[in-house]
């Protein structure tokens, strides 16, 4: 499914697409790493390909939605969204990423409410999203759309000293 509005096109690409979010997915794997000073070498070295074999497991039964943004003006990819839902019906934001000069313009906006409607036909018994620490704009946005801190998993880097 593709739809357009008067600067992005927004198209549906499912697993056979998700390959088309590696070069934005790249851009966040690298911003993450750097909020993260700890666990940063960790996630420099973590590859799309893994993720993507993650995500792909993880969807039960073909349960994985990719939206991907491009710009209408040259194509550019600017952004993408992908959820999945699991076999106990949890559904989840896993991936969101819009490009640095695009943010602000409600695309991040769009692709929220495009992934929630879609987990709501999913018929989702919860929805989950996972936030880095320190991600304050990350917390500040998914709050608009109901999403509030249950627990904090805490991790120990392969580096930590004692």
């Amino acid at each position: 499914m593709s739809e357009t509005n008067s600067q992005f096109v927004f198209r549906e690409v499912g697993a056979s697409g998700i390959d088309a979010v590696r070069p934005l997915w790249g851009k966040l794997n690298l911003h993450h790493a750097q909020m993260s000073p700890r666990f940063g070498g960790e996630l420099r070295l973590r590859t799309f390909e893994a993720r993507k074999q993650e995500l792909l497991g993880k969807a039960d039964a073909g349960k994985l939605w990719v939206l991907l943004v491009a710009s209408r003006t040259d194509g550019a990819n600017v952004a993408y969204c992908i959820c999945t839902v699991s076999t106990d019906a949890i559904g989840e934001i896993d991936s969101v990423f819009v490009e640095q000069h695009r943010r602000g313009q409600g695309i991040g906006t769009e692709l929220m409410r495009r992934a929630l409607a879609w987990l709501d036909a999913m018929n989702v018994t919860s929805k989950i999203v996972s936030v880095m620490y320190g991600n304050d704009e990350a917390l500040a946005f998914y709050r608009h759309f109901g999403f509030y801190p249950r627990t904090m998993l805490l991790q120990q880097s392969g580096d930590a000293a004692t």
